[in-house]
């Protein structure tokens, strides 16, 4: 009789077995962190802090920004790719996971593969950025000036390879002007020697000039957009209003480790989509030249595979190496 009393009793038990527990919600309580792959105070830090802040008040949890500069970026990327998918590592990263790919052959990552694209974030057109002093006060005068007396002319960029020296070899080739590339260590010691004179040109995100040109100490000859003059800086035209049909934007995205679960990626989204909707983010990429986005995971990863082909034929073809 009691053994026959236990084996009624076990159904009744069943459904409080620790086996069929749920598994914790995410976020269960760890904090969240933002790995990017630059140091603080640029573009990319700017936008990772944005959205670190309001995005720990949507989730109620704890949203760190770890900044983890060194190896072209590829001392982030593989700590995101090698973390968990469990949604507490994420990497907010831009154009330069995509030129990784044709210069960094031992890099022993396949970025397509070793990441899931969660959110495009948000979208920077690129800008010229010229010294105030230049005698060139437009774009035509600028490139009728380097043809006459060609490669005296400097352009600085954030080092070879770097989105700023491909997009100014391939506008080389389309407006027929050829200026020196004199590479940096980052934007900010390029953007020093321009403001200075040494430099004459300097391709940037929008954030990276404004302080200057507000300042008078900077000029901006044109943008390369693919739509209209932005807001933040009406009197600049736009590539492709000056006959140059070439347009480049610097576009920020959120990423997870491949095999992030659906759900997280997600909620993420949806986070992100409400964090653009906020006027006072709309208020503030408005006012430094950004255009947020919102776009999915899967608009994420076209983007990505796109500008891998993109820059890939450019490498190959101007032979450049990092």
């Amino acid at each position: 009789m009691p053994t026959r009393r236990l084996a009624l009793t076990l159904p009744l038990l069943a459904p409080f077995r620790p086996a069929r527990a749920q598994a914790p919600s995410w976020p269960d309580g760890r904090p969240i962190r933002i790995v990017i792959a630059w140091p603080p105070g640029g573009t990319t830090d700017f936008v990772a802090r944005l959205y670190a802040r309001h995005l720990a008040d949507m989730l109620n949890t704890s949203v760190v920004v770890e900044n983890r500069p060194g190896g072209g970026g590829s001392i982030a990327w593989r700590a995101v790719a090698g973390a968990r998918p469990d949604g507490h590592t994420l990497l907010l990263t831009e154009n330069s996971l995509a030129t990784a790919v044709p210069l960094m052959p031992d890099l022993g990552l396949d970025v397509r593969a070793a990441f899931a694209p969660l959110a495009l974030l948000v979208d920077y057109p690129s800008v010229l950025a010229v010294p105030a002093a230049l005698p060139a006060r437009s774009l035509p005068e600028l490139l009728d000036a380097s043809r006459k007396d060609p490669g005296a002319m400097n352009y600085g960029s954030m080092g070879n390879g770097s989105a700023p020296h491909l997009y100014v070899e391939v506008l080389q080739d389309l407006a027929g002007m050829r200026m020196t590339h004199v590479p940096y260590r980052g934007m900010g010691p390029a953007f020093t020697d321009l403001i200075a004179g040494r430099l004459q040109l300097v391709v940037a995100a929008p954030p990276t000039v404004l302080g200057a040109v507000r300042a008078g100490t900077v000029r901006v000859l044109a943008i390369g957009t693919k739509g209209d003059r932005i807001p933040a800086l009406p009197d600049a035209p736009t590539l492709r209003e000056l006959g140059i049909d070439f347009a480049y934007s610097y576009w920020y995205g959120l990423f997870g480790p491949a095999g992030t679960d659906p759900a997280v990626a997600a909620r993420l989204l949806e986070a992100a989509r409400r964090i653009n909707a906020l006027p006072e983010v709309q208020a503030r990429f408005a006012d430094q030249g950004g255009v947020p986005v919102g776009g999915d995971g899967a608009a994420l990863g076209r983007l990505l595979a796109e500008e891998v082909e993109r820059w890939t034929a450019v490498v190959r073809e101007k032979g450049i190496t990092p």
